[in-house]
């Protein structure tokens, strides 16, 4: 999600370890943006680690980024 995002509004991507794994989301006009925060059970504590495309994309495949960005656009 924070790729899709990025591709159409720009900003940063960040991460922050939830739990094992790295969260990804974005900060846009200095705004933090977490668009799927509501999957986690808990608060997340954000660290707003600078992140890069390419390590987001490294925690996805092209089949699920294809899928959010269809669904991104049908919504949009």
């Amino acid at each position: 999600t924070a790729l899709v995002i990025n591709d159409y509004f720009g900003g940063r991507i960040l991460k922050t370890r939830t739990g094992e794994a790295w969260h990804f989301y974005n900060e846009i006009d200095g705004r933090r943006l977490d668009f799927t925060a509501s999957q986690f059970a808990a608060p997340i504590t954000y660290d707003d680690i600078p992140s890069s495309r390419e390590e987001a994309f490294a925690d996805t495949n092209a089949a699920e980024y294809a899928a959010l960005t269809e669904a991104f656009l049908r919504v949009g």
